[in-house]
């Protein structure tokens, strides 16, 4: 009888990837189906970084590179921290790794033990407990209130910090919500954990540069303090349209990052040499693109807005400040019926909108709000409407 490891049985898969991967099952079965689910720009990887990788490729830099990254991605990255965050660190205190998602994984990995404790505000992204969980830590979630703007508040943070507690994880702009931290409330979240010597700060960074009203300010420039027991993390995948070129990083103390580059080494070894050299040019070279995205995310942003708040039943009160996503709250219309069956969460709206409406959206349970669904902006404003219309007609169809 096969025997899993037990915290690997009890692991459920990404909600995110199911949702995509469901949505491409049902398109190549012919069935039509829109897509507001998954993560991903739908801008193609700029022509300057593809040149790097074909470059790279004619060089011959298809063998194995040091575990970490190359020298030149390291510097990149090191440049990339001080222009654009004003941080400064050396390359010891740098991993690259396949994607970002794999740079926290192995972070978290290395840091944290059985009867660690790590708050985790929510709506979160799905993975952040998951990757708690397989360390053998406690994800702690504290629930942000969706009457101020999904921020968590300070005296939440303080009753969730326990003599177990290791870290605290912030994600501004936030994936599920958009949630942007100003220098006001993450200075107040900054105070928080400083009073707490041993509690540490793991910052998720993925979407800096798709905030809307200027650059999101830094939990370690607001204290500066914070940076000597804190990691950031960050990925090319949305900044740059790289989403399967596989290359995030985190910097931090190197006795940490040097722990992650040992497991690292045994579990995956380098990210992609080609990839690497990819990432080098798009860190270094013109960003411009970067702001054309960022302006046409801003535009989408406007008309998703409408299209939501005009769908009967859902309800957005925030403008969602950074990211690609809404996240309407949907509990006026849980506890509906279609077909005989039930909508009692998140989930299972998400299911009705895919059976009904033939639209592709994520419930919010693994975000920690069932009583939400969360739909990427990542798309074309025609595949918006059309989306919109359909589920405007499905939800018509519910019955209380």
């Amino acid at each position: 009888m096969l025997k899993l490891n037990r915290r690997v049985a009890a692991l459920r898969p990404s909600a995110t990837l199911a949702a995509d991967q469901r949505a491409k099952e049902m398109r190549a079965a012919g069935i039509d189906v829109i897509s507001l689910d998954a993560g991903e720009p739908d801008f193609d990887t700029p022509e300057r970084i593809k040149d790097a990788a074909r470059k790279a490729l004619a060089a011959g830099k298809t063998k194995y590179t040091a575990v970490a990254g190359v020298p030149e991605l390291k510097e990149a990255i090191r440049a990339k921290l001080k222009r654009d965050s004003h941080l400064d660190y050396e390359p010891a205190e740098i991993i690259a790794s396949a994607g970002c998602k794999q740079a926290l994984a192995n972070v978290i990995a290395s840091m944290f033990d059985e009867g660690d404790e790590v708050i985790i505000p929510t709506p979160a992204w799905v993975s952040f407990s998951a990757m708690v969980d397989l360390s053998g830590a406690k994800p702690i979630q504290v629930r942000a209130r969706e009457d101020r703007n999904f921020q968590l508040e300070p005296d939440a943070l303080k009753k969730a910090i326990t003599p177990r507690t290791r870290a605290v994880l912030v994600n501004s702009p936030s994936n599920p919500t958009g949630t942007v931290y100003s220098a006001g409330p993450l200075a107040e979240i900054a105070a928080v954990i400083q009073s707490h010597p041993d509690v540490w700060v793991l910052s998720d960074d993925t979407y800096e540069h798709i905030a809307y009203d200027g650059p999101a300010p830094h939990i370690f420039q607001i204290e500066s303090r914070l940076k000597e027991r804190g990691i950031l993390f960050n990925s090319l995948s949305k900044t740059y349209a790289m989403t399967g070129w596989r290359v995030g990083f985190a910097a931090g103390p190197k006795e940490v990052i040097g722990a992650a580059g040992r497991l690292q080494s045994q579990n995956s070894g380098n990210p992609n040499s080609i990839a690497q050299a990819a990432a080098v040019e798009a860190l270094n070279g013109p960003q411009d693109e970067v702001k054309v995205m960022a302006e046409e995310f801003r535009k989408r942003r406007q008309l998703i807005v409408e299209r939501v708040r005009a769908v009967p039943g859902f309800s957005l009160p925030n403008v969602p400040g950074g990211a690609f996503y809404v996240f309407p709250n949907v509990s006026a219309l849980l506890g509906s019926t279609y077909n005989g069956k039930k909508i009692a969460d998140g989930d299972a709206f998400a299911g009705f909108l895919l059976e009904e409406a033939k639209v592709s959206t994520v419930g919010g349970n693994d975000f920690g709000a069932p009583e939400h669904i969360r739909m990427s902006y990542a798309t074309s404003t025609e595949k918006i409407n059309g989306a919109f219309d359909r589920i405007i007609a499905a939800v018509k169809k519910l019955q209380k």
